[in-house]
């Protein structure tokens, strides 16, 4: 809240808070729809506003910060910030001078102050008309509260602050602060200034200094409607209804085009740039639907509607081209104003010229009669003009002297086509005042006088004047005024720097840069559809970037109007000879130096243009090159390294990652190609090569190089070459500085590789210097630049002074530094890497099973089988070793050979099966294993070797079988190496056995490896199986035949003494035998014989 010259002030210091917060309101009298009055200067405290919590800060916004304008009406905004959320509050607002009128939404007038008039609101607005001329300072209370809407005081929150502001300096005609040199302003269709307040029909359009345009319209906001700036981002200088001169200086037209007004060469197009060949225009304005503008030769071309000849050209043909209007031999334009059907200029003689519709006598030639080209305006005042408007159907100028004089309706033809009654008609401004700038484009006039007042007159059916009155022409308009010619002062605060004058209203910028309108409207001056008698402060705080021109621009306190046709001054411009350049165009008078540029004034190219000497306006850097600086005559190429893609560029580019720019002035930068590879943190600049000269170009322009040399490096760096052109009547100087622990000298050649200089330090981090003073230059040259390595390594420093030699100035700045090898080639990948694509940044390396043998290449190449590459960026493979193979292409890593298997020999593609007989039980082996005795290997590929089985043997190594037993033999166990002969007892009849038969009872085996047994002969047996003999039969018993496995014992009768019997002997006559196995007979008892032989009882005898 602290500001506006110091004219508010806060009332309640801390006695004052302290006293307040004594007083207690009701509470029920601030909370309600009802409202309350009175708290605004007693503030709320002691719960008098739902608590005594003062966090609100009120704001009061609308009031003119450069003093208040008796009887003028303000619209204020009301509203706060703090306290609790929501948007319930209320408020009370009170002044001690001033009348508050026409309260918005949600509030009402209540006992002379303002309020709430319910609590569904947290921001009000109402108007407020300043007390009348000497009523002193108005002092304004106002207390809000912000609630919770609980219902109750608990929670809720208020606020009192108050402002003051004092009666802005008296605006009589007599009082009026006088404007000063220097005084920025603005004026339609006059080469002297630019237009950048315009008014039609509806909003307002102000130019900014940025190019932005400016209007305004209604927007409603909690209730209350008001006006709002909106802002369009554009590139507008000047301003004149549907078209604007660009900062380009081309002329822009859009909007309606039936009768081709737009100027774009057809009637069709609605926005587009209007034609004007090599020249630009300086000076616009705009009738109802016909359009003028002067050129920079001040020539004048109008287009659009000419039934009654306004466009000048000698036809009543409609033209959506600009027509050039011939003023006459040696006659130019210094102002032009499109009128209603006519056209007016202002001429180099200080002569009106005018044509088109006369039916009100506007042509000032006598007459009522149209004329399709320019006719001399006779207003009979033997004066020059020097500005010209020309309202409704009349035109009014101010003339060498200040004084206003204006002819046609209402001044000299009361009616159309009537009398004509005199040349012109004087306005009558209070004694000793004089106009500085007029404007009139619809039915009223407004001028600005050499006090800074202002005055208009002419129609006041909407408080055009904005005096207060309004006239009755409109019957229902309620008014009681007239309108008339006598000119009225307009209450408005402060010197009046520029006017514009609408259909039905008026605005007015001061000179604290606010902007005050009044008159009819629909919405866009404060939101309402309410005529607007008296000024009315527009919601615009900007004013001080507005683009004003200069109305003084030699600085001798005279407007630029009145301040032309001095001794010498032969085009009207202001501007003598000598002194004027062009002294036979007033739409110029003065030429720029390089580096700036201007019509009106000179001021500095901005950077990523530049301007040569006389540049009406900058000049954009073309792709390719480009300017930091602002104030300059050229533009940079871009460096090696770089580029600049677009206009107007205030840097260059570095060339990205994968790409390089070997050339200077490019606008993009190419790809490195396969094989190849470049990015941002390496570069390097060629050396001396034999007779060639590769190097790296430098743009024409003073910079620091940053640069590097690194023997350590690869390839080894030892020295940068570069080569700059250097214009005609220019030179070089350069300074070199080592880095430190490094001594780096300098070379300079010419075009034949002739030494022009060279400097060696000799020391560490030194300074080598040289310059082109005295070699002479004679013309365009190319100059060789050589950065050699003495001892050491590192980067760099170079700074280049390219300089005129006719003046010494620099071209670029010195300090500006560049990477100079950086991006300036693209480079080869190394041995062990590739690149199979474009535009990379690096190479890859070669993949384990390949590799790169050269420089340059865009693919890998696989291993060949029997090679093989286990790491990554290799140069060549490596052989398989004995006992490893590589069967395929591309391979990482050798093949152990598998087991069964064996590789003899290096770089082998595949393993070798190992020959029966022969194996192998582990991998990665250059030879196989013989079969060990008792074991074979009875086919290839064999990974183990096999023991002879039970019944084979194997007594040699590298077998492929085992050998069977023989007959009489066995092997009874494995791996073994020899056969066992079968032992007595025992015999084999087959081969291949593990092991020997028992002898089967009744069967024999006498000896060693026998391969059968032996059936026990007769007379002998053998029980047991495995004998190596016999047993004879036992006397008493007998065998009788072969293979017995028992012996048979003599049965009764019979016996046998002796073993080994195959029969028994019958008991001899008499004898007996009574009992088996019986060794002898037994003989007859005595008494007894047995004539019988074989008795086997006692009983025979």
């Amino acid at each position: 809240m602290a500001g506006w010259n110091g004219r508010k002030s806060r009332i309640a210091i801390a006695m004052f808070l302290f006293s307040i917060m004594l007083v207690s309101v009701p509470d029920s009298a601030f909370a309600y729809s009802g409202g309350k009055t009175g708290s605004s200067s007693n503030g709320c405290g002691g719960g008098g506003c739902h608590s005594s919590s003062s966090t609100v800060s009120p704001t009061l916004t609308g009031l003119p910060s450069s003093g208040y304008s008796a009887g003028s009406t303000y619209s204020l905004s009301i509203g706060g910030s703090g306290g609790p959320s929501g948007s319930k509050g209320g408020f009370n607002l009170d002044s001690n001078s001033g009348t508050f009128t026409n309260a918005g939404s949600n509030a009402k007038l209540q006992s002379g102050e303002v309020t709430h008039s319910n609590s569904n609101s947290r921001s009000w607005t109402v108007d407020w008309t300043a007390p009348s001329t000497g009523s002193g300072t108005a002092i304004f209370y106002l207390a809000v509260n912000f609630v919770d809407g609980n219902g109750g005081a608990s929670g809720d929150a208020w606020g009192t602050d108050s402002w003051s502001i004092s009666e802005a300096t008296s605006t009589t005609n007599t009082t009026n602060s006088t404007i000063g040199p220097s005084q920025p302003g603005s004026d339609r269709g006059s080469v002297f200034s630019n237009s950048i307040l315009d008014l039609d029909s509806g909003s307002p359009v102000l130019v900014m200094s940025n190019g932005s345009l400016v209007t305004f319209s209604a927007v409603t906001s909690n209730g209350s409607t008001s006006s709002v700036a909106d802002y369009t981002e554009d590139e507008v200088i000047s301003k004149a209804g549907q078209c604007a001169i660009l900062e380009n200086r081309t002329l822009r037209c859009r909007g309606m085009n039936n009768y081709g007004q737009l100027g774009l060469g057809s009637t069709t197009l609605m926005n587009g740039t209007v034609e004007f060949g090599n020249n630009i225009p300086v000076a616009v304005s705009n009738g109802n639907t016909h359009t003028c503008a002067i050129l920079d030769d001040a020539s004048l071309k109008c287009w659009g509607r000419n039934n009654h000849g306004q466009l000048g050209d000698g036809s009543n043909t409609n033209r959506n081209s600009p027509v050039d209007v011939d003023l006459g031999v040696n006659r130019t334009a210094v102002s032009v104003s499109a009128g209603n059907d006519f056209t007016c200029a202002l001429l180099n003689t200080g002569d009106v010229k005018c044509w088109g519709y006369n039916g009100f006598g506007t042509l000032a030639d006598g007459t009522t009669s149209d004329s399709n080209t320019p006719v001399t305006a006779n207003h009979s005042t033997g004066m020059r003009a020097v500005s010209l408007a020309t309202p409704g159907y009349s035109v009014c100028s101010i003339f060498e002297n200040g004084s206003v004089y204006c002819w046609g309706r209402t001044y000299t033809v009361s009616s159309e086509n009537g009398a004509v009654t005199n040349g012109s008609e004087n306005i009558p401004f209070s004694a000793g005042r004089t106009a500085n700038s007029i404007d009139g484009t619809y039915w009223h006039t407004c001028a600005i006088l050499d006090n800074g007042s202002m005055n208009c007159w002419g129609l006041n059916t909407h408080g055009q004047w904005g005096d207060g009155s309004c006239s009755s022409s409109i019957s229902t308009s309620g008014c009681t005024g007239e309108d008339g010619n006598v000119p009225v002062h307009v209450s408005i605060g402060g010197p009046v720097l520029a006017i514009a004058t609408g259909e039905e209203s008026t605005c007015a910028i001061v000179q604290n840069y606010s902007l005050a309108c009044w008159g009819g409207q629909s919405g866009e001056l404060d939101g309402t559809s309410d005529d607007l008698l008296v000024p009315h402060w527009m919601n615009f705080d900007d004013g001080a970037d507005l683009a004003f021109s200069d109305q003084d621009h030699d600085g001798d306190g005279i407007w630029n109007d009145l301040d032309t046709h001095i001794a010498g001054d032969e085009d009207g411009d202001g501007v003598p000879v000598p002194s004027d350049p062009y002294p036979s165009n007033p739409a110029r008078w003065l030429d720029c130096e390089e580096g700036q540029w201007g019509r009106l004034a000179c001021q500095d190219s901005p950077a990523g243009h530049f301007s040569v000497h006389g540049s009406l306006y900058y000049n954009e850097c073309i792709p390719g090159s480009y300017q930091p600086e602002a104030g300059q005559s050229a533009c940079h190429l871009a460096s090696a390294g770089h580029y600049v893609t677009s206009s107007a560029a205030e840097a260059q580019t570095q060339c990205g990652a994968g790409t390089y720019q070997a050339d200077i002035g490019q606008i993009t930068c190419a790809d490195s190609s396969p094989g190849n590879q470049t990015n941002q943190l390496y570069g390097d600049a060629p050396d001396f090569s034999g007779n060639s000269y590769p190097r790296v170009n430098l743009s024409d322009r003073s910079a620091t190089y940053i640069g590097e040399l690194n023997a350590g490096q690869n390839p080894a760096d030892h020295g940068d070459l570069f080569a700059i052109d250097v214009p005609r009547d220019s030179g070089f100087s350069l300074s070199l500085t080592s880095p430190g622990g490094a001594n780096f000298d300098l070379s300079v050649y010419n075009s034949t590789i002739s030494l022009l200089g060279s400097s060696t330090s000799n020391t560490s981090a030194g300074l080598d210097t040289f310059s082109t003073n005295g070699t002479g230059f004679s013309g365009d040259s190319i100059a060789f630049i050589h950065v050699n390595r003495t001892w050491g390594n590192g980067s760099y420093s170079m700074s280049l002074w390219l300089f005129s030699t006719d003046d010494g100035s620099l071209v670029g700045n010195s300090t500006f530094q560049i990477a100079v090898e950086i991006g300036v080639r693209q480079y080869e990948c190394y041995p062990g890497t590739y690149q199979p694509g474009t535009r990379q940044s690096s190479c890859l390396g070669a993949s384990p099973g390949n590799y790169v043998p050269s420089s340059g290449a865009s693919s890998q190449t696989q291993c060949e089988p029997g090679t093989y590459q286990p790491m990554y960026g290799q140069t060549s493979c490596v052989q398989a070793s004995l006992g490893n193979y590589v069967p395929s292409s591309g391979a990482s890593t050798q093949t152990p050979a598998s087991m069964g298997y064996y590789v003899p020999s290096n770089g082998s593609s595949s393993q070798t099966a190992c020959p029966a007989g022969t194996y192998q039980n582990s991998t990665g082996q250059a030879s196989c294993i013989n079969a060990d005795a008792g074991y074979y290997v009875p086919s290839n590929a064999s990974n183990s070797q096999t023991p002879c089985a039970p019944g084979t043997y194997q007594p040699s190594s590298g077998s492929t079988s085992c050998i069977d037993a023989d007959a009489g033999y066995f092997v009874y166990y494995y791996n073994s190496t020899s056969q066992t002969p079968c032992a007595p007892g025992t015999y084999q009849p087959s081969t291949g056995q593990s092991t020997c038969l028992n002898a089967s009872p009744g069967n024999y085996v006498p000896s060693n490896a026998s391969t059968t047994q032996t059936p026990c002969s007769a007379g002998t047996y053998q029980p047991l199986p495995g004998q190596d003999k016999c047993d004879g039969a036992s006397p008493g018993y007998y065998v009788d035949s072969e293979g017995s496995s028992s012996q048979t014992p003599c049965s009764p009768g019979t016996y046998q003494p002796y073993g080994s019997q195959t029969t028994c002997l019958d008991s001899p006559a008499g004898h007996y035998v009574d009992y088996s196995a019986a060794t002898s007979p037994t003989p007859c008892p005595a008494g007894t014989y047995n004539p019988s032989e074989g008795s086997s009882d006692s009983s025979e005898c």
